[in-house]
């Protein structure tokens, strides 16, 4: 039922000249979800095998690439259910595949999908260039250099997929349930608490990245490294940023508790760097210990 299923899905997205698949990624992952969640990994081994070669059979070169991937995410997924895998193993496992799903078809296989990222990153380059004569401003030179750019697709492009994975994740939780299976509990937002170490280390890359900026390597693949580590961790920083100002803001004040995701998203666009900051001490100072109840997560990391 779970290949004919999918086989249904390709035949409408072939037709809709693969609408589908660019639209709802996200989704795929369900069929495989269910079934190993059911079977096992084991058991799954054949079931996934045909999906695959109809998938061969019935898709689009973009569809066989999408649709292979996201249901080998589902059979991961399904198999960590089965087995009663600790619920944030199963989360990371999914974010970090979808992540790498995202990454691969925009960085590797990118003109095999007709995308062709160096002429993306010049046009990129001409409209900055542009803008910056118009308006007479002088923006640095890295905005300009095409390793940035490609930097920052890059880091667009493993953003994408953790979102993805995260509504992969939401989706396959709330149809399990209301298919009655047995689910490892939920991880409550206030225990997702890292070790200190990765709080100083994301400001690190992100003083470098700073610092790269002002003053560029000369080697390109040095300022290239240091420009994703520092994307990395200012994306790291902005995360918890948001974490923390969801889990302490409603514990210090309960009445701001309806205002928190206007306030996160204010902050988003005027000023994001706060969110680094908030990050930054949500992780190494003890707010989080002080303030929530169950401080042993805090402690548990220095």
């Amino acid at each position: 039922m779970m290949i004919a299923l999918v086989g249904a899905v390709l035949l409408m997205d072939r037709q809709l000249a693969g609408s589908i698949s660019s639209m709802v990624l996200f989704l795929f992952p369900l069929p495989m979800v269910f079934y190993a969640a059911k079977h096992g990994l084991r058991n799954s081994g054949a079931v996934l095998a045909a999906l695959l070669a109809l998938t061969f059979m019935l898709g689009t070169p973009q569809s066989i690439f999408f649709v292979a991937a996201e249901s080998i995410i589902g059979t991961v997924y399904g198999a960590g259910v089965h087995n009663k895998t600790e619920n944030r193993k199963i989360l990371l496992r999914t974010l970090v595949m979808a992540a790498l799903v995202e990454l691969l078809a925009m960085v590797v296989f990118a003109s095999f999908f007709g995308y062709d990222m160096a002429t993306e990153i010049e046009e990129y380059t001409k409209i900055l260039s542009s803008l910056s004569a118009n308006t007479g401003t002088q923006l640095p030179a890295t905005f300009l250099n095409q390793n940035s750019l490609k930097t920052l697709f890059a880091m667009a492009a493993i953003l994408t997929g953790l979102m993805e994975g995260m509504i992969t994740h939401l989706v396959s939780r709330l149809m399990l349930k209301r298919l009655r299976f047995s689910l490892p509990p939920s991880v409550p937002l206030a225990d997702y608490y890292p070790a200190k170490w990765s709080g100083y280390a994301a400001l690190a890359a992100m003083v470098l990245y700073y610092w790269s900026m002002s003053r560029p390597f000369e080697s390109e693949v040095i300022q290239t490294a240091v420009q994703a580590l520092g994307t990395g961790g200012m994306m790291y920083l902005v995360v918890y940023g948001v974490i923390g100002i969801a889990v302490l803001l409603p514990r210090i004040n309960p009445g701001m508790a309806k205002w928190v995701i206007l306030i996160v998203f204010v902050l988003l666009l005027v000023f994001s760097l706060s969110l680094a900051v908030i990050g930054f001490l949500y992780i190494t100072a003890d707010i989080h210990k002080q303030v929530c109840e169950g401080g042993r997560y805090a402690s548990e990391n220095q």
